[in-house]
């Protein structure tokens, strides 16, 4: 949502080298060949959050309205996949295309935005996204986090456009775009109020422009005001859910994970891309390229307004979740991802000559490289323990998760109608936030236990458990002993290393 890039003193004063061109040819059909693969390439069974997003939004708009005052999501997401899974089906491939196609369409919107500055950014804007480890992972994923760049980007271009002419027909797309974003995810609250504090600053620093921003921050105002439909739920959901599964966020927490993030993941190539990334955002907001000589200077630059709307929307959004004990997930970084990659591919137009070239080729060959990474990684153990239950159910038998976050993922996969129960409620379809560490606390593992021996009457108990979620405190271990103590033990699965890792015990009746 920055504004006015395409005025007289914002144009990008950089020239290009020319030693790229011959290069450019071989290196965009890498990204685009590795581009295209990986974001439909993802063997893994859905994890937790994936399943989650299914079964939500497979229900009918009721059942999910209500389904999200207990999860904590606004609907727009929800809605968008339930209608994709319509028309395309609910595998795991299906589901996973629509965010492919979002994530794919987010390159030529960077290529636009790029455009307005130069056509080498555009096409540097354009690979670099193609290749982005971050949009190649969440465009492999059941979320909406590929979705929520992508609107990012729509309405930074619409805001831009609008700036350059602000009449209604170009006011609309921002105001459209606005309320997708905040129907979209709730961090988009702290992306809006950037824009408006950016637009403030420069209603009182230009006077000039003041008939533009005013009419900019209205087109917000409205796009934001439609959020009115869903305030009910949201004061619900704020009431009561809140993220029980973290830590209070710290601000240096937040800076870490979203250079993670957008290198791809917490492992060592991912954090070196996300420091490469930094390195070139920082030069593509102060460099200024003069021949072969790069300045660096701290003036207003032809992106300068995209680094202020990273730092302020990362600032607002990690000051409040500090003060709220609210968590920071790396992936919330879908809110600057477009801001970063072009302001990254700018740093990369101005570095001269072979080391540019190299420098791309680097860019893009490591970002295929850690995409690749993810795609053969399996995000969760919940196809091999769902592969063993459905090899040894018997009717009668109880399947039990502990905790209940180990459900969805498990339930997707399975492929027997199983009678199941979770800890601390639940079936292990959905998880229910509201209150959550409250009911844990009510609820003993003596209890649980009680219930899941009644139910099986005499039959196996299979038990799914993962080990160290937040606010579980010892229950599952205290859960495992017991059923040791009273049951005869297999163990059939360890946990491995996964993102969501499982453990799977068969707990027979003794004789």
């Amino acid at each position: 949502m920055a504004i006015a890039a395409s005025t007289s003193h914002e144009q990008d004063d950089s020239t290009p080298p020319r030693r790229w061109r011959g290069a450019g040819l071989g290196l965009g059909l890498i990204a685009l060949i590795g581009g295209l693969a990986l974001r439909v390439v993802t063997p893994s069974p859905l994890w937790l959050d994936e399943a989650l997003s299914v079964h939500i939004a497979g229900l009918g708009f009721g059942d999910m309205v209500d389904a999200l005052r207990h999860d904590g999501h606004p609907s727009l997401y929800y809605l968008l996949l339930g209608w994709w899974m319509d028309l395309a089906g609910d595998s795991n491939g299906a589901a996973r295309a629509f965010s492919g196609v979002v994530s794919l369409a987010t390159v030529p919107v960077l290529w636009a935005i790029g455009r307005r500055r130069s056509p080498d950014l555009a096409r540097i804007a354009a690979l670099v996204g193609l290749t982005s480890p971050f949009l190649l992972r969440y465009g492999t994923e059941v979320r909406m986090y590929a979705l929520l760049s992508f609107l990012v980007a729509v309405a930074w271009l619409a805001a831009e456009r609008a700036a350059d002419d602000p009449r209604l027909s170009r006011l609309a797309p921002v105001a459209l775009a606005t309320a997708a974003l905040i129907h979209t995810h709730y961090w988009t609250f702290w992306l809006i109020g950037a824009a408006l504090s950016l637009l403030s600053a420069i209603w009182w620093t230009e006077p000039d422009r003041r008939s533009v921003v005013v009419r900019i921050g209205a087109a917000i105002a409205v796009g934001s005001a439609t959020f009115v439909v869903w305030l009910g739920v949201f004061l619900e959901q704020l009431g009561s859910t809140g993220t029980p599964w973290a830590d209070r966020a710290r601000p240096a927490e937040i800076v870490v994970e979203s250079m993670q993030a957008v290198g791809g993941n917490n492992r060592f190539e991912g954090e070196l891309f996300g420091a490469t990334l930094l390195v070139l955002v920082l030069l593509g907001t102060v460099g200024l390229r003069r021949g072969t000589t790069i300045e660096l200077r701290l003036s207003r630059g032809p992106l300068t307004l995209a680094a202020v709307m990273i730092a302020t929307t990362l600032a607002i959004g990690g000051g409040i979740a500090f003060v709220t004990a609210g968590a920071f997930e790396g992936r919330y970084a879908a809110v600057v991802v477009p801001f970063v990659l072009v302001l990254a591919a700018r740093g990369i137009t101005l570095l001269p000559g072979w080391f540019g070239t190299l420098s791309l080729a680097f860019v893009l060959v490591f970002g295929l490289a850690i995409g690749a990474d993810e795609a053969r990684r399996d995000r969760t153990q919940a196809g091999d323990v769902a592969a063993v239950i459905d090899g040894g159910y018997q009717d009668g038998d109880v399947v039990a998760f502990c905790p209940d976050q180990v459900g969805p993922a498990t339930r997707r996969a399975l492929t027997t109608e199983v009678t199941a129960l979770a800890y601390p409620r639940g079936e292990g379809r959905l998880i229910d936030w509201q209150d959550y560490a409250d009911v844990i606390e009510e609820t003993s593992p003596e209890d649980f236990l009680a219930r899941v021996d009644a139910v099986a009457d005499g039959h196996d108990v299979w038990l799914v458990t993962g080990l160290g979620y937040r606010s579980l405190g010892n229950r599952c271990e205290a859960i495992i002993d017991a059923l040791n103590r009273t049951r005869r033990p297999s163990q059939l699965i360890a946990s491995s290393d996964v993102f969501e890792p499982m453990l799977l015990t068969r707990y027979e009746p003794l004789p």
